[in-house]
C-alpha cells in the first residue's frame, strides 16, 4: 500500500524567504520543480524531499524532526559548521557532545542544530 510510495519530511516555517536561503545556501539542497505556492520542497537521495511550508505562528515542537544520515558525520559537521551552523551542545551524566557530537553506543553518532524557525534537524552516522 503506502510502502511503495515516496516518503517526504515535513517542517513550518515563518519565512519561507528565510527558510530558502538556509536550506539552499547553508545546508546546500537544491530547491525541487515540485515546489508550489507556500511550499518549499527541496531534493534529497533516493528520491526523498524535504517540504517547507508557510504557517504564521511557526512550530512548537521540541524533538527532532528531520534526520540527514552521514556517512562521514565528522566531515558533514564540520562542513556545516564552516557555513555558520550553530550545533546544540548537551551536557548530562548520559548525553554529552564532544566537538558537536554525541556518540551513542550501539546506535552511532549524531549532532543537533536549529534552522532558522527553531526545527530541530540531526544529522546522524549510524554504527
Amino acid at each position: 500500500m503506502l510502502s511503495s510510495n515516496r516518503i517526504s519530511a515535513v517542517l513550518v516555517s515563518t519565512d519561507l524567504e528565510r527558510s530558502q536561503e538556509f536550506y539552499e545556501k547553508t545546508l546546500g539542497l537544491t530547491l525541487s520543480a515540485e515546489t508550489i505556492k507556500n511550499h518549499l520542497v527541496f531534493e534529497g537521495a533516493d528520491g526523498t524531499t524535504l517540504l517547507v511550508y508557510g504557517r504564521p505562528g511557526g512550530n512548537k515542537a521540541e524533538h527532532t524532526q528531520v534526520r540527514f544520515w552521514s556517512t562521514d558525520l565528522d566531515h558533514d559537521v564540520a562542513e556545516l559548521a564552516g557555513r555558520g551552523v550553530v550545533f546544540e551542545e548537551y551536557d548530562t551524566p548520559t548525553f554529552e557532545t564532544v566537538d558537536h557530537v554525541v556518540t551513542t553506543p550501539g546506535i552511532g553518532r549524531s549532532a543537533w542544530f536549529r534552522d532558522p524557525d527553531g526545527n530541530t534537524i540531526a544529522v546522524f552516522q549510524p554504527e
